[in-house]
């Protein structure tokens, strides 16, 4: 690099050195419109972010996700102040699910000028230093007029409905142990008794089907009573 300088032969070394510097300033990047864009801007550098856009709730504990969407939310929410939108701009901005209901949406009618928050817990729940900063952010983002009656947190379980089904081919096979059945497919047992005690067990099975044939088929059309009687 040559050392190009206006300074008169007669400089002191102070100003020689201050001339090469502002010399090599032009060489150091600042990339200004990243800097003041909260979803590019440095890490480390979203606290002084932070104070340029005037935040009003910050917390250095905070996941960097949830710094840049609060520096990113809080200009809509300072056009929005005092109302119920921008309370609820403010909750989300910390990526909490939250729904505001005023004294007059709820059954019966709460006290005048309060409203509830109520949350999705989403099976994690809030601890009570949550809690807490939930209520600072909401008390600096609503009316002077309205209250906050309760914070109402609510827990959900997600869960997937599964379904199965299933199907089977094959062939029935019956197999026949030799036993005696009525013709309405009974086992005739005591038929086996006769069988084992008589030894006539041929003649006794179709004896016993022509008597069911009977009481079952022949009778009741034989008692039918006559329509003119």
């Amino acid at each position: 690099m040559t050392d190009i300088t206006l300074l008169p032969p007669n400089a002191t070394a102070m100003e020689r050195a201050m001339s090469r510097l502002g010399a090599n300033l032009t060489a150091i990047s600042v990339p200004i419109r990243d800097m003041l864009n909260p979803w590019a801007c440095p890490e480390h550098l979203l606290p002084w972010l932070a104070y340029a856009f005037r935040v009003d709730d910050w917390d250095d504990s905070w996941d960097a996700n949830v710094k840049r969407q609060v520096i990113a939310s809080s200009i809509e929410i300072k056009r929005a102040k005092g109302t119920i939108g921008a309370v609820q701009q403010a909750v989300a901005a910390l990526g909490v699910t939250g729904t505001v209901q005023e004294w007059y949406q709820q059954i019966p009618a709460a006290a005048p000028y309060t409203f509830r928050l109520h949350l999705d817990a989403r099976q994690s729940g809030y601890t009570q230093a949550q809690l807490k900063r939930l209520s600072q952010v909401v008390d600096r983002a609503k009316n002077t007029r309205s209250h906050l009656d309760r914070v109402v947190p609510s827990v959900t379980s997600d869960s997937r409905l599964r379904v199965a089904a299933f199907a089977t081919t094959g062939n029935d096979i019956t197999v026949s142990d030799g036993t005696p059945r009525y013709s309405d497919g009974g086992m005739a047992l005591d038929l086996l008794i006769d069988a084992a005690v008589f030894g006539e067990a041929e003649s006794t099975l179709p004896a016993v089907n022509s008597i069911l044939h009977l009481v079952h088929t022949a009778l009741p059309q034989a008692l039918t009573i006559p329509d003119d009687l």
